[in-house]
Order: structure tokens, then sequence, then C-alpha cells
């Protein structure tokens, strides 16, 4: 998963700088680029496309009793997932098809004390403009406690 963060965060690097303005969102801090609205619904943490044609919500959730592997594969299944991967991390990746046929990417990690983060990411790969603004927004996510 660090691996993939990493590789997002150089792209980011790459491309010419977007206006961005750092917001606080809930427990959440995001770097939200021009054309994008970032809003709190209930636990969950949604920043958006204007054009709704892309999104990123993450949320931190409890494990409970389950495992990542079993939260993962669980999401997996309701969600008609596609390329199910665990990476060296632990952490699992999968693409999925939301209801408007658009692909989308779900990232959980291990958050540590027992909780866990979910990411999904609606649009990305449909427009390089929106996928490099996507790819600065995963990295500037942090979260606080």
């Amino acid at each position: 998963m660090r691996k993939v963060f990493c590789c997002l965060a150089i792209i980011a690097l790459m491309v010419a700088p977007s206006f961005a303005k750092i917001q606080q969102i809930g427990n959440l801090t995001a770097d939200v680029p021009s054309g994008w609205n970032a809003t709190q619904k209930g636990s969950v943490t949604v920043i958006s496309h204007n054009s709704g044609k892309a999104s990123v919500s993450v949320a931190v959730n409890s494990l409970g009793e389950a495992s990542l592997t079993d939260i993962a594969e669980r999401l997996y299944t309701q969600m008609g997932g596609e390329d199910l991967e665990q990476d060296s991390d632990g952490d699992y990746m999968f693409t999925f098809t939301d209801i408007n046929g658009t692909t989308g990417l779900v990232i959980l990690t291990d958050s540590g004390e027992g909780r866990y983060i979910l990411m999904s990411v609606s649009g990305y790969g449909e427009n390089d403009a929106l996928d490099d603004e996507i790819d600065g927004i995963i990295d500037s996510l942090d979260w606080d406690d």
C-alpha cells in the first residue's frame, strides 16, 4: 500500500501544480483542488469533483472481531470486485464498477488500534487531468485521531 501511495506521490509531484487548499474535514486533512468539494457525510469524508465524474471517499472504521482480510473479502464480494490483491504491507486493493459503469478502486489498510481505513476512489482512469488531481488528494490525506 505504501508503494502505491509513493507512486501516486511521485506522479503528483511531476504534474503541474493545481490550486489546492488544505481543508480540515472532520478528522481528515486534505489538499482540495479548485473545482472539488469536501464534505463530511456521517463518518465518511467525501471529496468530489464538481462535475460529478470523480470522488475520493475515506472512512476509519473499527475492525471489531474481524480481520482486515475478512473485511476486504466481504467488501470485494458485496461490490462485485475484481483483482483483489494484498501488497507486501498487508494492505488490500481491488477494482469495481459502480452503477454508472465507472471503474472505482477500493483500498483498505490497517490503521492500528483495532481500526482500518477504507478509501474508495471513483472515476480514476477516466481523464488524465482528474487522475492527477486524485493523485494529489490521496497524497495529501492525513488522519488526526
